[in-house]
C-alpha cells in the first residue's frame, strides 16, 4: 500500500468538490437580463463583475493548456512494458 494514500484520497476528493461545485452552477441556468437598460449605478459594478469573469476565462485557458502539455508530456514517457534496459550501464 502506498504511503501517501491517505493524501492523494484527500485531493481526488477536493478535486471532485470542486468539479461537483462547478458542474452545479453551469446546471440548466438561464440567462436573461431584466427589461430595460443596466441603471447608470451598476455601471461600475457590471465592469467589476465583467473584469472577474475575464480573469476567470483567462486562468482556466492557462490551465487548460498546462494540462495538455502535461498530456503530451506523459504520451512521450516510455511504456514500462519495453524492452530496452531501464539503465545505462557507464562502467562497463
Amino acid at each position: 500500500m502506498t504511503e501517501n494514500l491517505g493524501a492523494w484520497h484527500a485531493l481526488l476528493d477536493q478535486f471532485e468538490r470542486a468539479a461537483d461545485a462547478a458542474e452545479a452552477q453551469m446546471a440548466t441556468e438561464t440567462f436573461e437580463p431584466p427589461p430595460g437598460p443596466l441603471p447608470a449605478e451598476l455601471v461600475e459594478r457590471a465592469q467589476e463583475v465583467l473584469a472577474a469573469q475575464q480573469r476567470t476565462i483567462a486562468d482556466l485557458a492557462a490551465a487548460q493548456a498546462a494540462a495538455v502539455r502535461e498530456i503530451a508530456a506523459l504520451r512521450r514517457v516510455p511504456s514500462v512494458h519495453t524492452s530496452m534496459p531501464a539503465y545505462l550501464d557507464v562502467e562497463g
